[in-house]
C-alpha cells in the first residue's frame, strides 16, 4: 500500500510540474548594438510589473521564463532604452539591437543594477579612464584597483588575489585558456585593449565551469568586428604602436585584427651601436597579433576562429671587451610567448537550450640560447653553445550548455578535456657535448561540471554546483570533487549572499621575481608534486542606492591553500645539471583571510570608486624558516585605492587613480660571521669568507607605497560628433613619491650591492639600502580613427594599381 502512495504522490508532483512547465512562457534572444552588430554584455532585461529581470551573458544572450503576458524593458549603460511586449502565450525568440545615446557632457548614465558577489566587472570604457605608466589602458593593471588584489611589483601587471599566488589565476581570452600574460617581464599585459568587449573577475565564489586554478578567474571576452562598415585605428604611445582593422565580410560575417609592436627596441639598438663601448648592442621587446573572424548564417548559430601570437625577446651580443680582440664574439638570446588558436561553435536550439562547443590549442614556450667564441691570435681558442627550452602545450575540447527547464530554476551543464604536454627544462651544451634532455609529461585533465540556479521564494536563491575532475599523469591521482555552493538572500536594492567552494590545480607554476626575461616555468602535478587545493568561504553584501546612482559592497573571506609548491632554499631557477624534481618540494600550507569593501558612483558629472581592503597571509614549509609559519611574500595587510572621472564636455574628459599597499616584507639581515672555505687554497690554506647571518623570514617591510596619477584626454570629433581621433597626456607617480621596488645591502656609498668575498682583514659595515625605479613620469599617447575606403565594393585593389602606375593620370 505504501509502494502505490509514492507512486501517487510522485505522479501528482510530475504532473503539476508539467502543467506549470506548459503554462510558461519562454523569451529568450541576443542584445547587440544597432550600429556594428557588436555584442552588448551585462544589458538589463526587466519586467516592471513582475519585478524580476536578467542580464545578457558573455554572447550577448538571454533567457527567462514567465507565466502571463508582459512588457519587458531592455538597456545598457550608454545605449536608448527599449520595450517589447509579449502579448501572447508562445514561446518567443528575439534579437534586440540597442541604439547608441547621445553622449552627454558631464553626465554619465549607467543601468541599476546590483554587483555580483565574489566577482568585478569592467567596460572597456572603465578601463580607459583609469591612468597608465605608458599613457594607453592595461587590463590587468586596471584590475589592480579593486580590493583584494594585490600586486607582485611596482612595473608587474601580474595579480595576486585573496593571498594567492601569480600562478593561480584562469586567465580565459573568449573561453580558451592563456597561460603567459605578461610582456616586458610583467610591464604590460597581453591582452591588446583594442580587441576587448568585457572583463570579469572572480575572486571566489567560482561557478563550477572554472576551476583548475585556486585564486581567481579572469574572463576576457573579444569584440567580433563591426557590421557597419570597414574601419579601424591607430595608435602610439611611449611603449608600443598598434593597429586595428575590422568589418564585414558580406552580409554574415566579420573580421577583426589588431597587431602591437614595441618601438624602444629599435632605439636600444640604434643607441648601443652608436655609443662608445665594448661594441656591445642590446634589443629588448615584444609584438603580439589577435585575429578573429566571425560568421552567423542565421539567428541561432555562430561560428568563431580565433587566433593569437605574441612574443617577447631579449638580445645581446658582443663583439669585443678590452680583454680580448676584435674576432671575440658573445650572443644572448632569449625569447617567449604564446601562440593559441580555437574555434567556438555556438547554437541556440530553442528558448531554452544554449550550447557552445569550443576546440583549441595553446602553447606557451621560452626558449634562451648563449654563444661565446674566443679567439686567440686569429685561431679560435674556445667556444661554447648553451641552450635551454621550456614549454607547456594544451590542446582542449569543451562543450558548455545552459538549459532553463522552469522559472525557478536554471540549469549550467558540460565537459571539458584537456591534453597537455610538460617540458619543465631542456638544456644542451656544447662544453661537454652533451644534451641534458629531462623527460616530458603528457596529461590529460578532463572535467565534468553542473550547476544549478533555483529561486525559492520570499527573495531567497540557491546557486549549487559540483565539478568532477580527473587528472591522468605518470602517477594514481584519485577523482576530485570540487562542491560549490552560495545562498542569496534579497531584499529590495540589497543582497547579502554567503559562498563555499573548493578547488584543485594540477599545473604549479615556478615562478622567480625581478627576472628581466620570462621567469616562468611550468611544472605538473604527479610523482613529484602533489597538486594543490584550496578551500574559501566568503560572506558578502552589496547594494545599490539613490536609482543606481551608488553602488557598494563588502565582503569578508577566509581561505586555506594546501600542498603548495615552491623551490627549495638555495634554489631559484630550473638551469643546471640536477633534475627539476631535486629543486622543487611540495607541502606547503597557507591560510589568508580579510575584508574588502567597495563604493562606486556610476551616474553624475562625477564618477570613479573607491576601495579598502585589510587582509593577513601567511606560509608554512616544512623546509623553509625551519618548519614555522611566516608571513607571506606578497604579504599586504592594508590597501586602498579610488578613480574619478570627470567629463568636462565632449571634448575634454578627466580621471585621477590613487592606490595604496602596505610594503612589501623581507627577511632582514642582522649581522655577519667568517666562514672558513670547504677545501684549501694552492699554498694549502683556507680561505675565510663574510657571511650573512638572517633573521626569521620576512619578519620586516619595505616602506609603504603609495601614488597618484593623472590623465587628461582631448577627443576631436567630426560634424556628427564621432571621435576621430584623441590625445591622452598622463602623469605617473604625480608627487614623485620614491617606493621601493627592492632593498638591498652594500659597503659605501656607490649604490654597489654587497656581495660577501673573501676576507681581508677590514671590517668594513653594510647598509641597507632601497632601489626606486619610477619617479614621477610624464606620457603622452595618440589615437586615431579612420575608415577604410573602396573596400566596400572591393574597388581597393584597382584604385592601388591604379595609384602605382599613374593610370588615374
Amino acid at each position: 500500500m505504501k509502494r502505490y502512495i509514492k507512486i501517487l504522490l510522485l505522479m501528482v508532483v510530475v504532473f503539476g510540474i508539467t502543467q506549470d512547465v506548459f503554462s510558461q512562457i519562454h523569451i529568450s534572444g541576443f542584445i547587440s548594438d544597432s550600429l556594428t552588430g557588436e555584442k552588448l554584455i551585462g544589458a538589463n532585461i526587466y519586467i516592471p510589473q513582475l519585478q524580476k529581470g536578467v542580464v545578457t551573458d558573455n554572447d550577448g544572450y538571454f533567457s527567462m521564463i514567465i507565466q502571463e503576458k508582459a512588457d519587458i524593458n531592455i538597456s545598457f549603460t550608454g545605449y536608448d532604452s527599449k520595450s517589447i511586449k509579449v502579448n501572447e502565450p508562445m514561446n518567443k525568440q528575439f534579437h534586440i539591437r540597442l541604439t547608441p545615446g547621445k553622449e552627454l557632457e558631464g553626465v554619465v548614465i549607467r543601468a541599476t543594477k546590483r554587483a555580483t558577489p565574489n566577482m568585478n566587472k569592467m567596460t572597456m570604457k572603465e578601463v580607459l579612464s583609469i591612468p597608465s605608466l605608458t599613457g594607453k589602458p592595461d587590463v590587468l593593471k586596471s584590475l589592480h584597483m579593486f580590493p583584494g588584489i594585490q600586486t607582485q611589483s611596482e612595473a608587474s601587471a601580474l595579480l595576486l588575489v585573496r593571498g594567492g599566488s601569480p600562478g593561480e589565476n584562469l586567465y580565459l581570452f573568449d573561453n580558451v585558456p592563456v597561460i603567459y600574460v605578461n610582456h616586458l617581464g610583467g610591464f604590460m599585459s597581453v591582452f591588446n585593449p583594442d580587441i576587448i568587449n568585457n572583463i570579469e573577475l572572480y575572486k571566489g565564489g567560482f561557478p563550477a565551469k572554472y576551476g583548475g586554478k585556486l585564486s581567481s578567474v579572469v574572463d576576457i571576452t573579444q569584440k567580433e568586428g563591426t557590421r557597419a562598415k570597414h574601419q579601424g585605428s591607430f595608435s602610439i604611445g611611449v611603449t608600443d604602436a598598434s593597429l586595428l582593422l575590422e568589418g564585414p565580410i558580406g552580409d554574415k560575417a566579420t573580421y577583426i585584427f589588431t597587431g602591437r609592436k614595441t618601438l624602444f627596441d629599435f632605439l636600444m639598438l640604434g643607441a648601443t651601436a652608436l655609443s662608445d663601448g665594448n661594441g656591445s648592442l642590446f634589443a629588448y621587446g615584444f609584438h603580439d597579433f589577435n585575429g578573429k573572424i566571425s560568421w552567423r548564417p542565421n539567428m541561432k548559430n555562430s561560428l568563431h576562429l580565433n587566433f593569437y601570437q605574441g612574443d617577447d625577446y631579449f638580445n645581446y651580443w658582443i663583439k669585443n671587451n678590452e680583454y680580448s680582440t676584435e674576432e671575440n664574439k658573445n650572443r644572448i638570446n632569449t625569447s617567449w610567448g604564446n601562440w593559441l588558436g580555437s574555434l567556438h561553435w555556438k547554437g541556440v536550439f530553442n528558448s531554452n537550450l544554449f550550447a557552445e562547443n569550443v576546440v583549441s590549442f595553446t602553447r606557451y614556450r621560452l626558449k634562451n640560447n648563449q654563444e661565446s667564441a674566443y679567439y686567440w691570435a686569429d685561431t679560435l681558442a674556445y667556444s661554447y653553445d648553451n641552450q635551454f627550452h621550456s614549454h607547456l602545450q594544451d590542446i582542449s575540447w569543451q562543450s558548455n550548455w545552459k538549459y532553463n527547464p522552469t522559472e525557478f530554476w536554471n540549469i549550467k551543464f558540460g565537459l571539458k578535456t584537456s591534453f597537455q604536454e610538460f617540458l619543465p627544462s631542456e638544456e644542451y651544451s656544447s662544453n661537454d657535448n652533451t644534451l641534458r634532455e629531462f623527460p616530458s609529461y603528457n596529461t590529460n585533465e578532463t572535467a565534468l561540471y553542473l550547476d544549478n540556479n533555483i529561486k525559492l521564494g520570499a527573495g531567497f536563491s540557491a546557486d549549487a554546483g559540483l565539478r568532477v575532475v580527473k587528472f591522468f599523469t605518470d602517477t594514481e591521482i584519485p577523482i576530485k570533487l570540487e562542491p560549490r555552493l552560495s545562498l542569496h538572500k534579497q531584499f529590495g536594492n540589497q543582497e547579502i549572499s554567503m559562498s563555499y567552494m573548493q578547488t584543485n590545480q594540477f599545473a604549479q607554476l615556478l615562478f622567480t621575481p625581478g627576472s628581466i626575461a620570462s621567469n616562468e616555468v611550468w611544472v605538473p602535478s604527479g610523482r613529484y608534486v602533489t597538486p594543490s587545493s584550496t578551500e574559501q568561504y566568503t560572506l558578502n553584501w552589496n547594494g545599490s542606492f539613490a536609482n543606481g546612482g551608488y553602488q557598494a559592497e563588502a565582503s569578508i573571506y577566509y581561505k586555506t591553500l594546501d600542498n603548495l609548491t615552491t623551490f627549495r632554499e638555495g634554489f631559484s631557477s630550473l638551469r643546471g645539471s640536477a633534475y627539476w624534481n631535486t629543486k622543487v618540494a611540495s607541502g606547503g600550507t597557507g591560510t589568508s583571510y580579510g575584508l574588502e569593501t567597495m563604493l562606486k558612483k556610476t551616474s553624475g558629472d562625477w564618477t570613479g570608486f573607491v576601495s579598502y581592503g585589510w587582509s593577513k597571509t601567511t606560509r608554512q614549509f616544512p623546509f623553509l624558516n625551519n618548519g614555522e609559519i611566516y608571513p607571506y611574500e606578497y604579504d599586504r595587510p592594508h590597501t586602498a585605492s579610488f578613480n574619478i572621472r570627470h567629463n568636462f564636455s565632449s571634448r575634454y574628459s578627466f580621471s585621477a587613480s590613487w592606490v595604496y599597499q602596505t610594503g612589501t616584507p623581507y627577511t632582514p639581515v642582522i649581522g655577519k660571521q667568517l666562514t672558513a672555505s670547504l677545501y684549501p687554497n694552492d699554498n694549502g690554506e683556507y680561505d675565510y669568507y663574510e657571511a650573512l647571518i638572517y633573521g626569521d623570514r620576512n619578519s620586516e617591510r619595505m616602506r609603504d607605497y603609495h601614488r597618484l596619477d593623472v590623465a587628461l584626454t582631448v577627443n576631436n570629433r567630426n560634424a556628427e560628433g564621432k571621435v576621430k581621433s584623441a590625445w591622452t597626456f598622463s602623469i605617473y607617480n604625480l608627487y614623485n613619491r620614491k617606493n621601493p621596488t627592492y632593498y638591498y645591502y652594500n659597503t659605501n656609498n656607490t649604490g654597489e650591492i654587497y656581495n660577501p668575498s673573501t676576507y681581508t682583514g677590514s671590517n668594513q659595515d653594510y647598509t641597507l639600502r632601497q632601489l626606486s625605479l619610477f619617479p614621477i613620469i610624464p606620457a603622452v599617447s595618440y589615437k586615431y580613427y579612420f575608415d577604410v575606403k573602396g573596400v566596400k565594393d572591393w574597388t581597393f585593389p584597382k584604385r592601388l594599381r591604379d595609384w602605382l602606375y599613374y593610370e588615374n593620370k
